[in-house]
């Protein structure tokens, strides 16, 4: 058993507990909902953190996810009937929660928000911040603004990699005049289709516009969603999508393709031996959605290249996204798996270690984190990324997470799918209808 001192304290108040008649808190339960499901690779590797709390406290931590939990968690909140932690994609969530009044001040949990904030920078616990009160930890956190390819593909072919957009889109025209697909792209994701279409928008709008300063004025709809800049940055998607020959399948195939399978052509040859497609501008999380003989490969065989400068006179920014969880109750079990995930640094290590071959490539948000604890390369690299980019805060978490629930979980994800299946000339539609729905 790993004794770190957050053990030791956590036994230590549940012997005086007990000794004032408190008792102790072996045996309690405490439920945590969220998205990864529950037996797939990032489900696994919760569940494996919450077993070594079940080790050092008794206390019983379990996890359960839902493919479908953006529709299944506004369900409980409205019912009342909740988990005592939810686990969100999207901190906008949480926001939108707390707002209501349904979840519980870390405060109240015992938690030092200072030392918090060491942990994850000021930029991450913000997020979770509402009218000045701190409601969401930050957990999970990956790093959207990379491009995954095959360098021996490209090696064989003489392609370089694009340093700019227009070099990429050069590229892609010269792989369809060679009579392959340069991108593979599929977004479909159950109730939440269409996210992989917005972060293609949110890379964009890091590096047009104002750069960092217009992507956070966008998120807090300082300027609207039809805004000039906002539409640039739809029409870059469009180019994407709406290229013949772009994409894997075509359009049809966008919006009808599970996005963990999207990636799988790269990793298939046709009788010419080429591959399905050559690039793939998808977040570092995807590697466990990889078929499993291509997963060791990761970082090698297939590795990534920083998504293309669109204006070289902006500083460099990252995008990301991540999970951030928040407590509906101040039970003192709830408390004590809260301040587990947030102020013990060992508390990812079977996440990173890949115990039991779970094969989740979560990275923690956690920057005190040893990144050279990681399993893959790939993972120890991207981490360390993110590490920097949080510490020169040039790192912006996903646009639409941050979003009104309503808009990020709603009107971009639906009015993108739209735009995939609609064409170029539905951008302004799109870009009103979004507007519109604003609350």
């Amino acid at each position: 058993m790993r004794k770190s001192i957050f053990g030791l304290s956590l036994l230590t108040l549940a012997l005086i507990a007990a000794a004032c008649g408190g008792g102790s808190l072996e045996g309690e339960e405490v439920l945590v909902f969220g998205a990864p499901a529950t037996d797939g690779p990032d489900g696994k590797a919760i569940q494996e953190v919450f077993d070594d709390f079940t080790e050092e406290t008794g206390i019983i931590a379990t996890y359960v996810g839902s493919e479908n939990f953006e529709s299944e968690v506004q369900v409980q909140l409205e019912s009342g009937d909740v988990p005592d932690i939810i686990y969100w994609p999207q901190p906008g969530g949480v926001v939108d929660a707390a707002e209501r009044g349904l979840l519980v001040p870390l405060e109240d949990l015992d938690i030092d928000l200072d030392e918090y904030e060491s942990r994850y920078s000021p930029y991450l616990v913000s997020l979770g911040v509402v009218d000045g009160v701190a409601y969401g930890g930050a957990n999970a956190v990956n790093l959207k603004s990379i491009v995954w390819y095959q360098p021996a593909e490209f090696d064989k072919r003489g392609y370089s990699i694009p340093a700019t957009w227009d070099e990429m889109i050069a590229l892609a025209d010269q792989i369809v005049a060679d009579g392959m697909n340069p991108f593979c792209f599929g977004m479909y994701s159950n109730g939440a289709t269409g996210w992989l279409a917005t972060d293609w928008m949110e890379d964009v709008m890091l590096r047009t516009g104002g750069g960092t300063a217009t992507y956070d004025q966008w998120v807090n709809h300082e300027i609207p969603f039809n805004d000039p800049v906002v539409k640039n940055a739809a029409e870059y998607l469009s180019q994407i999508m709406h290229t013949p020959d772009y994409v894997v399948g075509g359009t049809d195939a966008i919006v009808s393709t599970f996005f963990g399978n999207a990636q799988d052509p790269m990793f298939e040859r046709d009788a010419d031996g080429n591959p399905g497609c050559l690039m793939h501008r998808q977040a570092s999380f995807i590697v466990g959605f990889w078929p499993e003989d291509a997963q060791p490969g990761a970082g090698t065989e297939t590795t990534v290249f920083p998504f293309p400068v669109i204006d070289a006179s902006l500083p460099k920014a990252a995008l990301g996204g991540g999970d951030m969880f928040a407590a509906t109750n101040d039970r003192e079990a709830t408390a004590a798996l809260v301040q587990y995930l947030l102020l013990d640094d060992e508390a990812w290590t079977p996440v990173a270690t890949n115990r039991n071959g779970h094969g989740s490539t979560r990275i923690t948000a956690n920057v005190n984190f040893d990144t050279s604890l990681y399993e893959l390369e790939i993972t120890r690299v991207l981490g360390a990324t993110i590490n920097a980019a949080l510490s020169e805060n040039a790192f912006r978490f996903d646009a639409s997470d941050l979003m009104p629930v309503e808009i990020g979980q709603g009107a971009f994800w639906s009015e993108m799918t739209e735009l995939a299946s609609n064409g170029p000339s539905y951008i302004d539609t799109a870009l009103d209808n979004i507007e519109n729905a604003w609350p």
